[in-house]
């Protein structure tokens, strides 16, 4: 039997956190798709094949990544897929906002590779069940 590959999308204007979440999942049955703002995450999402979980950070150029939440679980076609949000900002709120925007799980950057890893699989695991 082949192993799967799960298709990610990241949206990230930070070159690093883009090459530290590739070079983390690559080594995983993961097939990444990075995009470096919203307005391209969202054409890439419509018009490739359906993604297994979106990484987005909060900060991004044009459309906030709260924005991009809000259009992905507005459209029928991408409103199941799970999605990781990423923010610099320590502002403890920020948690609660993401989630109300329709994110699954929220990560303070920096974050472990640990972290990560555990809260990729989290949301793989639970989108797998349902």
């Amino acid at each position: 039997m082949t192993q799967r590959n799960w298709r990610v999308l990241i949206a990230d204007d930070d070159p690093a956190i883009c090459t530290l979440i590739d070079t983390v999942l690559r080594k995983g049955p993961y097939e990444m798709v990075v995009c470096n703002d919203a307005e391209s995450a969202l054409v890439t999402i419509n018009r490739d094949a359906p993604f297994d979980i979106i990484i987005c950070d909060f900060m991004l150029p044009g459309i906030s990544g709260l924005d991009l939440i809000e259009r992905i679980r507005s459209n029928e076609k991408t409103r199941r897929v799970p999605i990781l949000m990423v923010s610099g900002h320590t502002n403890y709120a920020m948690d609660g906002r993401a989630k109300n925007a329709g994110a699954n799980l929220f990560l303070n950057k920096p974050f472990t590779i640990s972290q990560l890893r555990t809260a990729v699989n989290q949301l793989l695991t639970d989108s797998s069940v349902g």
